[in-house]
Order: structure tokens, then C-alpha cells, then sequence
């Protein structure tokens, strides 16, 4: 099944396995493919080592890109009937900036995120990857990013919790501007996407699904 102009994006904390699943949909349903700028967030490296001093400097580089780039693919493929798979959704940045910001800094920054967003495309349906926080450390370890080696075990822990808030069902039409997608959450813990066929095929079922229900709209 492929449907024409469709945006999924992948959500979850860091270690979740985002990126891995989103690689796989896009391979299976052939659509364009949206990646998160990481690694070429300058002020990075030095957040994880000085959170309080460079949240504000990482948190706006993330969001000012991720807003070029969902303006690039809404220009290129969404507005052509192009499909997407993305490996992160644009709140992503409220979750994050609300557990770094002090609360002067994210009420101003929360304006400003509601400006620009409010014309960005929004995905149809998001994928939310949540598992607990050992696996989230041992697979964060096991990728072995230069500027995750000194992750903290209580900033992954909050991060899950603040996750849990925003994708709880009580909080989505509050969180999700424009219009709120079918969420579909996945524990995968004990899940292996990319080695597993059985537990690809899990997520790609549920999408399909998920992907019946907006053509029954």
C-alpha cells in the first residue's frame, strides 16, 4: 500500500531507535526520506558537558533547521503529493527545550516556536517509540556518538517521563499545532526493527492501518 501524500514522522526519546525505523518505512513505502540535523548542531557537544549554559544557543539552532527543513519538504515533495518518512516531529523541540530552559527563557521561546510553526506541515501520523531507560542507555553506548559518551542516566529518565506527558492522550490536542495526527505508540524494549522481520512488519501493519483510517476520513 502506497499513499500519496502521506507524512509519518518517528518519534521517541534519544536511543529510542527513530532513525533506524524511519530508514525502514521509507524503504518499504518508498517515500522521501527527513532527517534530523544532529551532529551539525555546533553548540552540542558542549550542552551535554554544560546544559545550563548552551540550552538556549542548541535548542534555537534545532528549531530554526528543522523549520527550513519541513518549509524544503512541504516546497518539494508534500505539496507535489510526495510521501514522507520522517525521524522527528517539530515538538520535539517543546519537549526538549522544557526540561533545559529555565521558565523565562521557555515562555519566550514557546512564542516563538508557535510563530513558526503554525505554517509548517504536519505529519498525519507519528510513530512514538518508547522503551525503558536501560535500553536507552545501553543503545545510546552501543552507537557511541563522541558527544553522547557522558550521557547522564537522570536527563534520559526525565526525558522519557516528559515524553510520556506530551504523547499522553490528554495532552495531544494541546501539544500538536494544526492539526493532531493518529499517534500510534509502540513499547519497543524488547523490539529489533532492522534484524527482526516480525517486528518490522508489527509497525508497518499498524501503519497501514493507521493509513486506512485517513482514507476513510
Amino acid at each position: 500500500m502506497k499513499d500519496k501524500n502521506i507524512f509519518i514522522a518517528v518519534e521517541g526519546p534519544i536511543g529510542a531507535g527513530k532513525t533506524t525505523l524511519a530508514n525502514l518505512l521509507n524503504e518499504h513505502f518508498g517515500y522521501t526520506l527527513l532527517r534530523e540535523i544532529v551532529e551539525e548542531n555546533p553548540f552540542l557537544a558542549k550542552f551535554y558537558t554544560n546544559i545550563n549554559e548552551y540550552a538556549l544557543q542548541t535548542e534555537a539552532f534545532f528549531l530554526f533547521n528543522r523549520v527550513k527543513q519541513l518549509e524544503d519538504i512541504q516546497k518539494n515533495v508534500l505539496s507535489k503529493s510526495g510521501g514522507v518518512v520522517s525521524d522527528y516531529h517539530i515538538v520535539k523541540n517543546l519537549i526538549f527545550a522544557g526540561l533545559t530552559l529555565d521558565n523565562n527563557q521557555f515562555h519566550r521561546y514557546k512564542q516563538v516556536y508557535n510563530i513558526f510553526v503554525n505554517d509548517l506541515p504536519q505529519p498525519d501520523i507519528v510513530i512514538y517509540l518508547n522503551s525503558d531507560t536501560d535500553t536507552l542507555m545501553r543503545r545510546i553506548a552501543h552507537r557511541d556518538r563522541n558527544f553522547e559518551r557522558q550521557m547522564d542516566r537522570n536527563y534520559i529518565d526525565s526525558l522519557r517521563n516528559e515524553y510520556k506527558y506530551y504523547f499522553n492522550p490528554l495532552s495531544i490536542k494541546h501539544n500538536f499545532i494544526g492539526k493532531e495526527p493518529i499517534i500510534i505508540e509502540i513499547d519497543n524494549s524488547n523490539l529489533d526493527f532492522l534484524n527482526n522481520m516480525s517486528d518490522r512488519q508489527f509497525v508497518i501493519d499498524k501503519v497501514e492501518e493507521a493509513m486506512l483510517s485517513l482514507r476513510r476520513k
